[in-house]
């Protein structure tokens, strides 16, 4: 039996509904020269001058182009600008570290004092890293003076000697890579404490209470 044109179109209603439901972000809806509604993660280049609607994962609506002289692509990228715009603006970020900086420390020699409090911390890391590079670089050494002494008196080096050289080696690399590191942190934690001394400085001058005196407005 065949089911009544009006139950027909329920279904064929709900199967679009539970299609635009289930369609990927940023997914677009348009119609055909007939009428007939389309769905897709594109519009296609002959419809692409009519209007069309810009669907979200769960099929809703979240625009109406009606200006489709702006190309998809342009659309697509204001929208990640607006998505990325910061919460807000340099000037109040800036203004709020500024009141932090001063609650948090009384002088630069306080900060001075914590920048030298946190390099001590890596460096007890760094001494332990730097014990097991030593270690492993005369373990290196004796294992090579070894094979030495087996190649001149004519024996091959075995392959378990040989695969524990090469585990050396690479633990010595692994050791030199976090030293690495840990310099790089280092030099870090010096530049934004200097950086913090000099700001601190500032604000301590004529200039810099003026600049904390100007609250930047609210960005809308």
């Amino acid at each position: 039996m065949w089911a009544c044109p009006r139950i027909v179109a329920i279904l064929i209603a709900g199967i679009i509904s539970l299609s635009a439901t289930s369609l990927a972000a940023d997914s677009y809806r348009w119609k055909d020269k007939d009428g007939k509604v389309h769905y897709g993660a594109a519009v296609p280049a002959e419809y692409a001058d009519q209007p069309y609607d810009i669907l979200n994962n769960q099929g809703i609506v979240i625009e109406r182009v009606e200006d489709t002289s702006v190309p998809l692509e342009a659309i697509a990228e204001e929208k990640i600008k607006k998505e990325r715009a910061p919460l807000i603006s340099e000037e109040q970020r800036r203004y709020q570290a500024d009141r932090l900086l001063l609650i948090r420390y009384s002088s630069a020699e306080e900060i001075a004092q914590a920048m030298e409090v946190e390099i001590a911390q890596l460096g007890y890391d760094k001494k332990v890293v730097t014990q097991s590079f030593d270690s492993t670089t005369g373990a290196i050494r004796n294992q090579i003076r070894q094979a030495a002494d087996r190649q001149r008196a004519g024996l091959p080096i075995s392959a378990e000697q040989q695969k524990e050289i090469d585990e050396l080696y690479a633990r010595q690399a692994r050791d030199s890579e976090k030293l690495s590191v840990m310099s790089n942190r280092e030099n870090r934690i010096r530049t934004r404490f200097n950086a913090d001394i000099e700001r601190y400085n500032f604000l301590h001058t004529d200039a810099g209470t003026e600049t904390l005196s100007q609250k930047p407005p609210t960005q809308g």
